[in-house]
């Protein structure tokens, strides 16, 4: 079980943030001014969320959530959104159009509560086991957008970024410049590996440079500790040494499998989920113009699951 606490960041903007850094236990944004609130993400379940509510209503009892923003589509940032049906929820175009792609609250139920005969289903079981996502209505955006959009939140500015293709195929983060806070999404771990759905890591570097061409000095991740511009800027020069050390391996012709594996022998480090690894490895690969790389949902996982265990 995790300790998740709502973490005031200025006057005007706090961070839920969670000490973990397993599978399913993302960070949260709130920003509130004059009564108005605006949301970044929910939770993996409706009791996690409800969690969330609840504390974000002792923090600030006079605001009422009135924008929810949805950093990508992934359920351990959006599966809580019937519970703020009442807001206005917005997100990128590329990030709703990934919506379908997704697997559904009763099919990782499923997976993660069947018996453990293959790689995938004891990874599913291992690390999503522990969730309850019974009752959960997948409710999807209102609203989106591309490039960037400027929204009010009482009297707090605040911008919405489209970062396009990276953790998943479409992300956005919410900055708040007067404060300089921006809440990432998962376009930043910090104590983890990322996880790269998109197939391209190049863009997932680019996204980090957009995150600090605002002048930000506070980063809100997906996952993990909030951080500075250092901690964001050291998580994108080692997706930089990633990247090029997993195209030398593509250039050479090494299997893939075996190319996951030297990389996480290379860049683990100490951080948890080295096995999130072959996802970076078979986005770099794809972009290298290798042929038969890894892609869609099932493949990723079965290849991280093979990985842990290498």
């Amino acid at each position: 079980m995790t300790t998740p606490r709502l973490v005031p960041l200025s006057p005007t903007t706090w961070a839920w943030t969670h000490d973990s850094t397993a599978w399913g236990y993302s960070n949260c944004g709130l920003v509130a001014s004059d009564g108005e609130a605006l949301l970044m993400d929910t939770q993996f379940t409706l009791k996690g969320t409800r969690q969330l509510l609840d504390a974000i209503a002792d923090a600030v009892p006079s605001a009422t959530i009135t924008t929810v923003v949805n950093s990508h589509q992934n359920g351990d940032h959006t599966w809580g959104n019937e519970l703020v049906g009442d807001a206005e929820i917005i997100t990128s175009e590329a990030s709703a159009a990934h919506l379908c792609h997704e697997m559904s609250p009763d099919m990782l139920s499923a997976l993660s509560r069947s018996e453990p005969t293959s790689a995938v289903t004891a990874y599913a079981v291992e690390h999503f086991g522990g969730f309850d996502f019974d009752g959960i209505t997948v409710t999807g955006p209102t609203r989106t957008f591309t490039g960037s959009l400027e929204i009010t939140v009482g009297r707090t500015a605040v911008r919405l970024l489209d970062l396009g293709a990276g953790h998943s195929a479409g992300d956005v983060a919410v900055h708040v410049p007067e404060d300089g806070v921006v809440f990432t999404g998962d376009a930043l771990f910090h104590g983890g590996h990322m996880i790269v759905w998109s197939g391209s890591l190049t863009s997932c570097v680019a996204a980090c440079d957009t995150l600090l061409a605002t002048g930000a000095t506070t980063f809100v991740p997906g996952h993990g500790a909030v951080t500075d511009r250092a901690g964001l800027t050291a998580f994108r020069d080692e997706l930089s040494r990633i990247f090029e050390t997993a195209t030398a391996h593509a250039r050479r012709g090494t299997e893939l499998a075996e190319a996951a594996r030297l990389v996480k022998a290379a860049h683990a480090g100490g951080l948890a989920h080295p096995e999130r690894l072959f996802t970076a490895v078979a986005a770099a690969y794809q972009e290298a113009g290798a042929e038969h790389v890894p892609s869609t949902t099932f493949e990723l996982v079965e290849g991280m699951a093979r990985l842990a265990n290498a």
